[in-house]
């Protein structure tokens, strides 16, 4: 069987650290698998994910774990590698906050320009 790439996004809860307020962190990672099919996808990422949670840091895995097809055969910069769509009946501001406003903590933020 042909084998396509695959995102897969994982979460995991890391407990409070002195450098935050709240009691818990939690952080969602995207990675990559080549893989047949979106179950054999998924199966890669929860392995990849339990040896992250093996880590350092130890984080939580929660169970919950997605994934998204590639139709590309390679990937190039710009390449789309994970989507989400959400339903919401909120404003912009209202969605924002609720989903991702500890977003802010991460170093991979970007503040938008004026």
């Amino acid at each position: 069987m042909e084998q396509q790439w695959y995102s897969v996004r994982s979460i995991f809860r890391l407990d409070r650290r002195e450098d935050i307020k709240a009691e818990y962190l939690f952080e969602e990672r995207v990675v990559i698998f080549r893989a047949a099919s979106c179950e054999e996808a998924l199966a890669k990422g929860r392995s990849e994910a339990r040896r992250y949670a093996e880590g350092e840091t130890h984080p939580k895995m929660l169970e919950h774990i997605v994934a998204f097809g590639l139709w590309e055969e390679e990937l190039r910069e710009g390449e789309e590698v994970w989507s989400c769509l959400r339903q919401s009946n909120e404003s912009d501001e209202q969605f924002m906050d609720r989903v991702y406003a500890g977003e802010m903590l991460g170093l991979r933020h970007v503040e938008p320009s004026d």
